[in-house]
């Protein structure tokens, strides 16, 4: 079973790339109150030769994101290079360019770091170099660029100059894998999370009911085994880098006469499992059930375990009402009144989580940093990051605007996909203004 590609309105696009010469603002001095680097209080413990750093609570500020872009890729109106729907990543490579990935037009557009368009590379279909479900573009060694199908299976490599160089299909783990390709690990490895949905090819009659189907893909508790697992650019299986509960899910079906509807529906407030990877190869994985995560490094091994020493908040009616208001719901716009009322109905009888997830999101700066998204229900303004260092060690938060969608981190610079109020989304680079300790744990 693959999801289905919501479709989005093409957007018109256009770029600015002189700020990027001249709005250059320096970082403020990575200090506390008294001009002292700040240190540390974690707690550092061994278990079995992993390294377990428990962090207590704190209100420290890490930095805070410039109030405006210093490089917009991105308007209204403009030429069809500069176009973008949906934008499912963006990202940099070592001589700066930007590598935009687009999934509604199924095209990667190179951009070089003043914004000023180069090349584009692949297009929607099924034939080589071209995307059904394009998840993402990054930059591997020697300027190739390696991009990944999630509906086709399919991780694809280009050269330099956008030629097409190799294509493979991704193999397993299990039968019937549910692949969901999430980022490159290093430059000779995918990064995905792999579910098994126990569902058969071939239904003999007498042998297999439908009930079989449902609780085949239903996982109501959320405790259904997923796989963090790593490829190599042929497509093969390296290994299993870690194994976390699944995304609590419902069926909902639908008779519509001949045929029938079945629906996955993922429980509100159920905490999924998140996993993200450096350009070092370093991974991180949390299950977004409580403040851990795991550290692997380059070759898979466990490393470390970072705690944040807090529980989530407990779940509330209000979170409920403001989930639902949200559009968090349904993924559209905000209900009326009568909406609101049946959706909350429904919704007391459904078994949700006593709290609310914790993070629902990781990335991994290029100077080893780790930043995790706390849960944030729809509508606003800011989302707060935890940011901690590569040794685990709690640096603070930062407040970033809800409309920011953080790609990549490097340098005192965000490169973001934002999106305005009308639903257009650009490329932006946004200056980060350190505030607190910053200091370099030497760990890559």
């Amino acid at each position: 079973m693959r999801r289905e590609r919501l479709p989005r309105p093409r957007r018109l696009v256009h770029t600015t790339g002189a700020a990027w010469v001249f709005g250059v603002l320096l970082p403020l001095a990575a200090c506390g109150d008294g001009g002292e680097p700040l240190s540390t209080q974690a707690q550092v413990t061994d278990s079995a030769g992993i390294a377990i750093v428990t962090n207590p609570p704190s209100d420290a500020v890490y930095a805070t994101v410039a109030p405006k872009p210093i490089l917009s890729i991105g308007a209204v109106e403009g030429p069809d290079e500069e176009l973008f729907g949906r934008i499912a990543s963006a990202t940099r490579d070592g001589a700066g360019n930007f590598i935009v990935a687009d999934r509604q037009s199924g095209e990667i557009r190179v951009f070089d770091a003043g914004g000023t368009y180069l090349r584009t590379l692949g297009n929607s279909g099924e034939g080589p170099g071209e995307f059904r479900a394009l998840a993402g573009a990054w930059p591997a060694a020697e300027g190739v660029i390696v991009a990944v199908d999630g509906r086709l299976d399919r991780i694809t490599q280009f050269g330099p100059e956008g030629q097409l160089l190799t294509t493979a299909t991704l193999r397993g783990p299990g039968e019937q894998p549910l692949i969901t390709p999430i980022r490159l690990a290093g430059s000779d490895a995918l990064l995905s999370r792999v579910q098994s949905l126990n569902f058969p090819t071939v239904v003999e009659q007498g042998t297999f009911s439908l009930e079989d189907a449902f609780e085949g893909l239903s996982n109501p508790r959320g405790n259904r085994p997923e796989y963090l697992v790593r490829h190599d650019l042929a497509g093969a299986l390296i290994d299993t880098v870690a194994t976390v509960p699944g995304q609590a899910t419902q069926i909902s079906t639908q008779d519509r006469g001949a045929n029938l509807s079945i629906m996955m529906i993922k429980v509100p407030f159920s905490a999924a499992p998140v996993a993200s990877a450096s350009p070092t190869g370093r991974i991180a994985v949390t299950t977004g059930r409580s403040y851990e995560f795991s550290l692997h490094g380059s070759g898979g091994t466990l490393e470390r375990i970072v705690r944040f020493a807090e529980e989530p908040p407990v779940r509330t009616d209000a979170h409920v009402e403001a989930w639902v208001r949200g559009g968090s719901a349904s993924g559209r716009g905000s209900p009326d009144d009568a909406q609101v009322e049946a959706t909350i109905r429904r919704y007391e009888e459904t078994p949700m989580p006593e709290r609310l997830p914790a993070w629902n999101s990781l990335l991994i700066a290029d100077g080893g940093e780790i930043w995790a998204r706390r849960f944030a229900i729809r509508g606003g303004e800011a989302v707060p990051r935890d940011v901690f260092g590569a040794d685990g060690n709690y640096l603070g938060q930062v407040e970033v605007p809800a409309n920011l969608r953080i790609q990549h981190i490097a340098e005192g610079r965000l490169t973001v996909v934002s999106t305005d109020d009308l639903g257009v989304e650009r490329v932006e680079v946004y200056e980060l203004r350190l505030m607190t300790s910053a200091r370099s744990t030497g760990i890559p």
